[in-house]
Parts: structure tokens; C-alpha cells; sequence
């Protein structure tokens, strides 16, 4: 058993014969369709109060469903039978005179698809299914601009988060990765993924973060069955207790992939400058970072690649399901709204695009006057705002809805709507009972590091520590067959939840190996 002090990572190419797989890949996107005030779930058929990012499929409007992003003629991320569309708010420097500038991105962006397994309330083993054409999700509250959590997660091996509300999970589903590979002899520093839940000050990111920040947001994967989730879009989903993995509360028996998005933001280009960042929907306390996802995969594809992609390095590549396009970097939007067409939210500017307000809370944010089809300019100083009300508007209701019966009381009464057939996913059969062994105890030593991996070559390793926590990262070619009893009898959903964390290999993209071990 691994001590939760000190950890030894394989990237391998291990063949377990076990029921249930918890592999991963990263579905890199080289460029974005459009940076632009767009967003079919939160402001169907109109212009959004805030801006947004938006990678995948080039048919992404402000009306878009599945089945019209399936019929994009490109798309910017890199799997051919995948339109989906993966937007979320870019980030912004606002100088010390109130101007605001695009921070550029440091491509790619990756989508991670995470086939973290766990079991129901009542036991039963879960297994992961596709999401369905038409499915679509938001993770993360636009409104929000506090927290309701003490601070970082205490350690790398933090949860399960067994007691706590999903609002507090999705909190924890937000991270703000200082990124520093190592400079003129200093040893690289390695944050774990979703360890700090805010955006750091200017002055600490110019001091600690040479190369940038990644911004994280994971996704729920506990399913009811609907397509969609209400007027926020969120309540057919929940987190399993370990956020990434782990088990799922009642009522959200169905598995979907564990989607999670990484951003990397130059912000060490804007190293000795005044100012702050701010995301690009108002908000410099990070705790109203978000983003949004409408899948839109070829028929049958993305079942296929969960089945048979089971491999512990995450390369999209190694997947013999997936074709690969060349013209991702290139891509973009195909119908852009004409009233957008001329924005500008590169910058400088002397507001946010939209004159959306820099609102730093505590209380909620309030909507920005941007919004509604409004396609106005900036005129703001880009001064903060506070918002004066404590209660967060509510967006138009998606019809139909069948688990949510909730109404909202300030919804616009000609606001045209999505039609999102919302129902149970035919043809669902539930897996048989498999409830998993119980957890062991952490251990609160730190005995040395033991060699848990078996005999083989070892192609290369690399060693660095987070806080007292000494990782190594091996990689291994070598395959070896396991019984599946043995198998299972260690693979209980936090065994899993840890495990599965450094096997995102994140050696090639950040220049030091490993994940957050949870």
C-alpha cells in the first residue's frame, strides 16, 4: 500500500485485467474558434453580459445544440469525431490606469477525460458512459465571489470530502496552479492540481510564477439520466466525494467521464507591472471562474474510445479510435454575431467587454450591463464595483425539465429558450451490485520510499517534492498481468481516486512529472 507521505508514480504500460478501468486522455486544442460574448446555455439567442473563450466545434452560435455543432466544418481541438464545444471565460490584466488586456494563452488547452470510476450510494459499482449528443453542463457559479471553504485543500491527499454539499465541491473543483519549471539553477516547483481555489494576487504570481498560471475546472460526474439541469444547468449532475472520483450520492447513480479543463495564462508576461488580473466576467477573486460544455461526438465513438483507451499516459494519440486533424489551429467560428463582429476583447480598453463590471464581492455579482443583446462598448474605468444585492439572477428556464420544478422569479419574460429534450438516456441497464472494499487508513508517517512498481525497465524517472510529500515519477515498459481478485481487492474508489492523479504525466507539458495524488 502506498504511505500518503511519500508516493512512487508510474506512467507504465501496465495491462490490468480488472472490471473496472480508470484510465484517462488529454484532448489537446491547439487554438480557440473565438474569444467572444457567447454562451447558448446562460444567454440562448442573444449576446452574453461577459466574455468567453470557446474551443471545439466551429459551428458554436448562440443557439447552438449538438446536433448543430456536429455539423461544424472544423474544429480547434484535436480529435476529428469530436464537435463538442468547451468554453469559459478568459483572463484579463487591468493596469494601474483601469485599461484591460487579453493575457495570452499557452496552448494547448487540454480537456481531460478522466474514466474515474466509483460506486453508488447504496454500493453498487458504476461504469463510465458517454456523454450523450446534446448533453451539456456547467461547472463552477459565475456569481460567486467568496467561499464558503477555510483555504487550500490541507494536503495533496485531502478528502473524501464525504460531508460536505455540492456547492462546496464545486468549489474545490476550481484550482489556480502557480506555474514554475525552474530558472537559472532553482529546482522546479510543482503545485498540486486543485489545491488553491482563488486567484493569487499580481504581486505573489510575479514573485512564484515565472512561467504563468493554469486555471483548472473540473466537472461533476454523477449522472440522474437528464440531458440538462435547470436555469443553471447543473442539477442532473453532482461530484463524487474525491471531486475527480470516488462515490457518487444517491439519487446521481449514473458514471459520466470526468471531464476537467486546463488553461495555461501568461501572466509572466506582465512581470513588474502594476495592476491585477481579473477573469474575464468581473471577477479578481477567481472564486466566479467557470466554464461550460455541450458534447457533440460522432455516434458511437466516444463509447468506443472509454471501452478500448485505457492508457495511463493520457495521450490522446496512443488512442487507435480517434482521428486526428491538422487544421485545428486554424479553426474558427464560422456564423460570429454581427453585433460582435467588431468588439474588441484583446485590449487595451478601458472596460471589459460588454462594460462588464469588475465586482469583487464578498456578495454575489450582479449582471453586468452588457448582457441581453446588448453589444455595447466599454465606457467603465474599469474601476471595481460592489454588488448591492446579496441574491444572484437567475437565468431562463430550459423546457423541458423533468427533475427540476424550481421557477424563476426574474427571468425575462421574452427570453427565447433552448429545447433540450430532457430525458433518461434509453437502453440504460445499471451494473450489477460491487460494492468496494473499504478504505484503509492514511498513514501519518513518513517512512521511506518503498519500490511498489514491479520489476522492469525503467525508461526515465524524475523526483520533486510538494510541501513534505516526495514523488517520483517512473516510467516503465513492461507489461504484467494481474489476477482480477488481487486486483480488486485493492482498487477501492479513494485507492483509485489517489492513484489515478499522477497518471496524468504532465512531464512533457510542464517540464516536471505527476499529478496531485488525491
Amino acid at each position: 500500500m502506498l504511505s500518503p507521505t511519500v508516493a512512487r508514480v508510474a506512467s507504465t504500460a501496465l495491462v490490468l485485467s480488472v472490471g473496472i478501468v480508470d484510465a484517462f486522455w488529454r484532448l489537446e486544442c491547439d487554438g480557440s474558434v473565438g474569444v467572444a460574448r457567447i454562451d447558448p446555455l446562460m444567454d440562448f439567442g442573444g449576446v452574453s453580459d461577459h466574455v468567453h473563450v470557446i474551443k471545439g466545434g466551429s459551428a458554436f452560435t448562440p443557439t447552438s445544440t449538438g446536433d448543430d455543432l456536429l455539423k461544424s466544418k472544423c474544429q480547434s481541438c484535436g480529435v476529428g469525431q469530436d464537435k463538442s464545444a468547451y468554453w469559459a471565460p478568459p483572463l484579463y490584466h487591468q493596469a494601474d490606469d483601469g485599461t484591460f488586456t487579453l493575457v495570452p494563452e499557452k496552448p494547448p488547452f487540454k480537456a481531460y477525460y478522466e474514466l474515474n470510476t466509483g460506486s453508488t450510494s447504496d454500493g453498487k459499482a458504476q461504469k463510465v458512459e458517454a456523454f450523450p449528443n446534446g448533453f451539456q453542463m456547467i461547472s463552477g457559479d459565475n456569481h460567486r465571489r467568496n467561499t464558503t471553504l477555510s483555504g487550500p485543500d490541507p494536503s495533496d491527499f485531502a478528502g473524501p470530502f464525504t460531508d460536505e454539499s455540492n456547492s462546496e465541491r464545486e468549489q474545490r473543483a476550481i484550482g489556480f496552479n502557480c506555474m514554475n519549471y525552474g530558472h537559472n539553477g532553482s529546482p522546479a516547483k510543482n503545485e498540486p492540481t486543485l489545491y488553491r481555489h482563488s486567484l493569487p494576487e499580481k504581486s505573489w504570481l510575479d514573485a512564484n510564477c515565472p512561467d504563468g498560471i493554469r486555471l483548472e475546472l473540473q466537472f461533476p460526474s454523477c449522472w440522474n439520466g437528464d440531458m440538462d439541469g435547470g436555469d443553471k444547468h447543473k442539477s442532473h449532475v453532482a461530484f463524487p466525494n474525491w471531486i475527480n472520483g470516488g462515490d457518487c450520492p444517491a439519487g446521481f447513480d449514473r458514471r459520466l467521464p470526468s471531464l476537467m479543463y486546463e488553461t495555461i495564462y501568461g501572466t509572466d508576461q506582465f512581470i513588474g507591472r502594476g495592476g491585477k488580473f481579473v477573469v474575464g466576467n468581473g471577477d479578481p477573486t477567481g472564486y466566479g471562474y467557470h466554464g461550460d460544455f455541450i458534447a457533440a461526438w460522432d455516434e458511437g465513438v466516444l463509447q468506443k474510445a472509454i471501452e478500448q483507451c485505457t492508457d495511463m499516459g493520457g495521450e490522446m494519440r496512443s488512442c487507435g479510435v480517434f482521428e486526428f486533424p491538422d487544421n485545428t489551429a486554424s479553426c474558427t467560428l464560422e456564423n460570429l454575431p454581427s453585433e460582435l463582429k467588431d468588439e474588441d476583447t484583446s485590449g487595451p480598453m478601458q472596460s471589459l467587454p460588454g462594460d462588464c463590471q469588475v465586482q469583487s464581492g464578498p456578495e454575489p455579482a450582479t449582471k453586468g450591463p452588457g448582457g441581453s443583446g446588448s453589444s455595447s462598448g466599454g465606457k467603465s474605468s474599469g474601476s471595481d464595483s460592489k454588488s448591492s444585492s446579496s441574491d444572484s439572477p437567475k437565468a431562463p428556464v430550459v423546457a423541458p425539465v423533468v427533475k427540476d420544478t424550481s421557477k424563476s422569479s426574474d427571468k425575462k419574460e421574452d427570453a427565447v429558450v433552448p429545447q433540450v429534450q430532457n430525458k433518461a438516456v434509453d437502453n440504460y441497464q445499471a451494473p450489477a451490485a460491487n460494492p468496494p472494499a473499504p478504505a484503509p487508513s492514511p498513514t501519518t508517517t513518513s517512512p521511506p520510499v518503498a519500490n511498489v512498481l514491479p520489476a522492469g525497465k525503467v525508461a526515465s524517472t524524475s523526483i520533486y517534492t510538494v510541501g513534505n510529500v516526495v514523488y517520483e515519477n517512473v516510467v516503465i515498459v513492461e507489461e504484467v498481468t494481474t489476477t482480477e481478485g488481487a486486483a480488486k481487492e485493492k482498487r477501492t474508489p479513494e485507492a483509485k481516486a489517489k492513484r489515478h492523479g499522477h497518471r496524468h504525466h504532465h512531464a512533457r507539458d510542464h517540464g516536471i512529472g505527476g499529478r496531485r495524488l488525491r
